[in-house]
């Protein structure tokens, strides 16, 4: 599996602050090992958004991410109300 992110993901992922920037690197690393690991709680989207999926960093913290064959790509990074 590889794994991309979008720019708009890599801005956003850059301006964490501690602890959420090591809580998504810990996130980041448990998704390459297993992207439907439990704590992620990693589901697909519906309605507008079915195209993509979304994993959980933090209570707040999400990851909008679609799959292209074996490829995640990384989209949007943002509070539940953000990254949707």
């Amino acid at each position: 599996m590889r794994l991309t992110v979008s720019s708009r993901f890599l801005r956003k992922a850059m301006k964490l602050g501690e602890p959420q920037a090591s809580m998504l690197r810990a996130a980041l690393r448990r998704f390459a090992a297993d992207p439907q690991d439990r704590l992620l709680r990693t589901h697909k989207l519906k309605g507008d958004l079915d195209a993509y999926w979304v994993f959980s960093v933090d209570d707040d913290l999400r990851v909008l991410f679609r799959w292209d064959g074996d490829e995640a790509f990384f989209v949007n990074l943002g509070s539940h109300d953000q990254a949707y």
